[in-house]
C-alpha cells in the first residue's frame, strides 16, 4: 500500500498517518514534514503565501486558478484578483478568491476551452508558487513520494492531486541538480 496524505484548507495539525484518509507505512520518513505547523494548509490553494505568476502577484493558488478561468472572458475583472489591482478581491484571503469565482459565466465555448487548458494552467501556477515560496516547497518536498489527496469541502469528493505531485517532481528534480 502506497503511503497517502490528504489535505484541505482547514486541516487540522497532526501527524503524517494521522490524519483522516491517511496511511503512511513508516512514520519517521515525515519527521520533517511533522516538524512544520499546519503543513496540511500550506498544500491548499487557499494558502495565503503572495508570488509571482505570469507576470502579476497573487495572494494564493486559488486567485492566480480563477484569474486564469476569468481572463478568458473579461481581462479587467481577471486583473481583480492580482494584488497590484489593488481591488478588494485581490487583497483578500484565498476564500474571498473562491467566492468571486462566477465573477463572470463562461459560455460554452469558453468553459470548453477551460476544461481543455485548466489543469495545465494550474501546474503552471502551482509550480510558480511552491518553487517561490519557500515554506510551501518545503512542505511539498517533505511529502516525499506520498499519495496527495484533497477534498474541496466537507463534503466533496476526495480527489488525488496530480498536478500537485508533478510539481513535487519537478521542483525534486531541480533540487537535485543543485
Amino acid at each position: 500500500m502506497e503511503d497517502t496524505l490528504f489535505f484541505y484548507s482547514k486541516s487540522a495539525d497532526k501527524p503524517a498517518g494521522k490524519g483522516s484518509n491517511e496511511y503512511v507505512a513508516n512514520p519517521q520518513d515525515y519527521d520533517e514534514l511533522n516538524s512544520i505547523k499546519d503543513w496540511r494548509k500550506i498544500l491548499s490553494n487557499f494558502y495565503y503565501a503572495p508570488f509571482v505568476y505570469d507576470g502579476r502577484t497573487y495572494n494564493t493558488a486559488e486567485h492566480a486558478f480563477q484569474s486564469a478561468k476569468i481572463r478568458l472572458v473579461d481581462p479587467i475583472k481577471a486583473n481583480w484578483f492580482t494584488v497590484e489591482s489593488g481591488h478588494p478581491i485581490g487583497q483578500g484571503d484565498g476564500l474571498v478568491a473562491r467566492q468571486n469565482r462566477k465573477l463572470v459565466v463562461l459560455d460554452g465555448i469558453k468553459l470548453s476551452q477551460w476544461n481543455n487548458i485548466k489543469y495545465e494552467e494550474l501546474y503552471h501556477i502551482l509550480l510558480a508558487k511552491f518553487y517561490q515560496v519557500a515554506l510551501a516547497k518545503k512542505v511539498l518536498l517533505a511529502t516525499g513520494k506520498a499519495v496527495l489527496l484533497h477534498r474541496a469541502s466537507r463534503t466533496g469528493p476526495i480527489e488525488r492531486q496530480h498536478q500537485l505531485e508533478k510539481v513535487r517532481a519537478t521542483l525534486s528534480k531541480i533540487s537535485k541538480k543543485k
